[in-house]
C-alpha cells in the first residue's frame, strides 16, 4: 500500500496480528506469525493500538493531538509500520492469531497434575539417596566397564537424547503459551548442539516466562532421578550405564551455576529484575572491584540502566560463585577422570596387556589428548587472531 496516497488517510489500516505488551515506559509490539517484535514507547503504541481497532489514520492523529497535546506525522508513522512488517497489504493477507502445533501437549505436560509423578520421582530419588550413598553421582561411576573406549562412546553419545529433551522441554513449555518456540541442531566449534529459539517470549507477561526458562533444568533433574532409580532397580550392567548418564546430566546441571555464562540461571534473573544487560554490567563492576583491590586504575564504568547498575552489585558476587563451581566441577569429576585414564592407560602398557586392551588404551589416549590439543590451538589461534584485528569471524557466532 502506498501511504502517501491523500485518500489512505481515510480510510482504515489493515494489520497482521498483532500482540501487544504493556511493560511501563515502552510497550513490546509483534507479529507473532514471523517472530518479529519491537518495543515502541507507550505513545506510540496507543496510537497504533487506535488504528489496529479501526481507527482511520485521520481519526488516531486527532485522538493523539488531543490526548498528548502534540501532532504526529501519521504519513511517517505508517511508513514505520509498513516497514516493520505490520500492515498488510490487502485484508485477505491479514493473519490471524497463528495456531501453534504441540500446544495442547505442551499444556498437559506442564499442567499442575504432571507435578504429582514429577515431585513423587523427585522424593523417591531423594529417599534411594539416603540409604544408597554409593548412588550420589561420582566420577567412577563413568568406569563402568573396563573398556575405555565404550565408557567414552556412552559419555558422549549418551548425552545427546538428554540435550534433546533439555532443549524440547525449553520449546514445549514455550508452545504452551502458543510460541512458535523451534528446536534446532546446530554446531559450536566442533560440538554438535541442540538450540531453541523462544524469540515469542518478550510477548508474554514476565511471570509466565519462568517456566519455559526453568524447564529444561526440570527435565535435567527428572532425568537425574529417573536414572538413579533405574540404578538403584536393576543393578549390574544396566545401573551402570545409567549411573554414567546420570553423571553426565549432573554435570549439566552444574554447569548452569556457571554464572560468568548466559546460562539458563542468568536469564531466569535478567526475567524476574527485568535488567538489559546485566551480564555486561556486573563483569564490569567486578572487574573494576579487583583492579581496585590491586591497586590499580579503576576506569570509568560502562554505560549501563539503573536497573542493571542495582542488580549487579550483588550478581556481580554471583560470578565468583560460578568460577566457584567450575572450579569445583573440575576437581570432583573431570580432573579425578583425567587421572584416571592415565593411570589406567599406563598401567596396561608397563604390565604388557593383552592386544585389545592395549588398542582400547591407544585409542582412548589419543582422543583424549586430541581432545585437549585441538583446545588449546583453537585458543592460541583465537588469541593471535584478536591481537592482530583480524576481521575474520568466529566460528558458532
Amino acid at each position: 500500500m502506498s501511504t502517501t496516497d491523500s485518500t489512505v488517510s481515510a480510510q482504515p489500516v489493515v494489520f497482521h496480528h498483532l500482540t501487544f505488551l504493556d511493560e511501563g515506559d515502552e510497550v513490546t509490539v509483534g507479529r507473532p506469525d514471523i517472530d518479529d517484535y519491537v518495543h515502541l514507547p507507550a505513545d506510540g503504541a496507543a496510537l497504533l493500538k487506535r488504528l489496529v481497532d479501526g481507527d482511520t489514520p485521520d481519526q488516531a492523529a486527532d485522538w493523539y493531538s488531543t490526548t498528548y497535546g502534540e501532532t504526529v506525522d501519521m504519513t511517517d508513522f505508517l511508513d514505520t509500520l509498513n516497514e516493520l512488517g505490520f500492515i498488510a497489504d490487502t485484508p485477505t493477507e491479514a493473519v490471524t492469531a497463528p495456531t501453534v502445533r504441540w500446544q495442547r501437549l505442551g499444556a498437559a505436560i506442564f499442567s499442575h497434575w504432571s507435578l504429582v509423578p514429577f515431585t513423587a520421582t523427585i522424593l523417591a530419588m531423594i529417599v534411594i539417596l539416603t540409604q544408597r550413598p554409593d548412588l550420589i553421582p561420582h566420577y567412577s561411576h563413568a568406569f563402568y566397564t573396563p573398556s575405555l573406549i565404550v565408557v567414552m562412546l556412552t559419555l558422549f553419545l549418551g548425552q545427546f537424547p538428554f540435550l534433546f529433551l533439555h532443549e524440547f522441554a525449553h520449546a514445549l513449555a514455550g508452545r504452551r503459551l502458543g510460541l512458535k518456540s523451534r528446536l534446532r541442531v546446530s554446531r559450536r566449534f566442533y560440538f554438535i548442539v541442540f538450540e531453541t529459539s523462544m524469540d515469542g517470549l518478550v510477548s508474554v507477561p514476565r511471570a509466565k516466562r519462568y517456566l519455559p526458562i526453568l524447564a529444561g533444568m526440570m527435565s535435567d533433574l527428572l532425568a537425574t532421578a529417573v536414572l538413579i532409580c533405574v540404578a538403584a532397580w536393576a543393578g549390574g550392567l544396566i545401573a551402570g550405564v545409567a549411573m554414567a548418564l546420570a553423571l553426565g546430566t549432573v554435570m549439566r546441571m552444574l554447569w548452569q551455576c556457571y554464572f560468568f555464562l548466559r546460562t539458563d540461571l542468568y536469564y531466569l534473573v535478567v526475567t524476574v529484575l527485568g535488567c538489559k544487560n546485566l551480564h555486561a554490567t556486573s563483569r564490569d563492576l567486578l572487574q573494576r572491584r579487583i583492579r581496585r583491590l590491586f591497586r590499580r586504575p579503576v576506569p570509568e564504568p560502562l554505560p549501563a540502566a539503573e536497573v542493571d547498575r542495582k542488580a549487579a552489585r550483588w550478581y556481580s558476587w554471583l560470578l565468583l560463585l560460578g568460577y566457584a563451581a567450575m572450579i569445583f566441577s573440575l576437581g570432583y569429576v573431570v580432573v579425578p577422570s583425567l587421572i584416571f585414564v592415565t593411570v589406567e592407560v599406563v598401567t596396561r602398557v608397563s604390565q604388557n596387556a593383552p592386544l585389545p586392551m592395549l588398542l582400547d588404551s591407544l585409542v582412548v589416549a589419543v582422543l583424549v589428548i586430541g581432545q585437549f590439543a585441538v583446545a588449546g590451538l583453537l585458543g592460541i589461534r583465537e588469541r593471535r587472531l584478536n591481537r592482530t584485528g583480524s576481521p575474520q569471524l568466529k566460528a558458532g557466532n
